[in-house]
């Protein structure tokens, strides 16, 4: 096994300035999650790590299946749609008794099912994009509203848009 791939210069040209897109989009998005929102640390990285592993794909495995634009779209669409759906579903429960708010297994329970009816959609529709079935399970476990949903999709946006601009200078780096 290799610990080291052995890169040409433009290789290595190509992985520091996609590394620096991946860097600009989570800074953005991070930035304004943290100033303009003030959303809390835990939503913020709730957000940053599905975001994260969206750029990934997008700007490292740009040529792969789950990488398209329109799979990342819609699959966050899912995501966001089945998330806050469960979401509203848990708060509803806590706020008229029928779920004691300390009681976090049904809420881990809410965060199973989301995750396989957002996972079940993506197959069906197919628009398979697995970072964002942790946004669905992430809207579960924090509060959330609209400018953070707005967020969100808007970096997700930029994640396509940018990568569709870029698609002929991206060179696959795995």
């Amino acid at each position: 096994m290799k610990l080291f791939h052995k890169r040409t210069k433009n290789e290595n040209l190509h992985m520091l300035w996609q590394s620096l897109l991946v860097f600009a989009i989570i800074f953005g998005f991070m930035y304004a999650m943290k100033h303009a929102l003030n959303a809390d640390d835990a939503l913020g990285a709730i957000g940053a790590t599905s975001l994260g592993s969206s750029a990934f794909l997008a700007f490292v495995a740009h040529d792969t299946a789950m990488a398209r634009e329109r799979r990342m779209i819609f699959g966050y669409v899912l995501g966001i749609f089945f998330g806050a759906l469960a979401s509203v579903i848990v708060h509803y429960m806590i706020h008229h008794g029928i779920l004691p708010d300390c009681h976090s297994d049904l809420r881990v329970f809410f965060c199973a099912a989301v995750a396989m009816i957002t996972m079940l959609c993506m197959t069906i529709f197919s628009c398979e994009h697995p970072p964002a079935v942790g946004i669905a399970i992430g809207l579960v476990l924090r509060h959330w509203d609209m400018p953070i949903l707005t967020i969100v999709f808007v970096t997700v946006m930029v994640i396509a848009g940018v990568k569709a601009i870029l698609r002929p200078w991206l060179l696959n780096l795995l």
